[in-house]
């Protein structure tokens, strides 16, 4: 049985997520948006938005607005078109 003490270890150890000034979040530009990326999902159950990249709000209430990007877009998981430098040139 899970109890609270189990809960609260599972909320605490969730995965780093970025901020919105972190990842350059702003308006999207035509394809290039939240709702066409590899990384957003949307709840089933409620229609919540979200991201594995970052979280809109600190406290993960605000949901991701799928009309919108981050500097992480991509579609595939291998371009990132608007990333200064690919990964492997870091």
């Amino acid at each position: 049985m899970i109890d609270m003490e189990l809960y609260q270890r599972l909320i605490e150890n969730r995965p780093f997520k970025f901020g919105a000034e972190d990842v350059n979040y702003q308006d999207g530009e035509g394809e290039h948006r939240c709702a066409t990326c590899i990384h957003f999902f949307t709840r089933k159950v409620d229609g919540f938005h979200t991201c594995e990249i970052f979280r809109p709000s600190e406290d993960g209430e605000e949901s991701v607005i799928e009309n919108y990007r981050c500097d992480f877009w991509s579609d595939d998981g291998e371009d990132f078109p608007y990333q200064k430098e690919t990964l492997a040139d870091a």
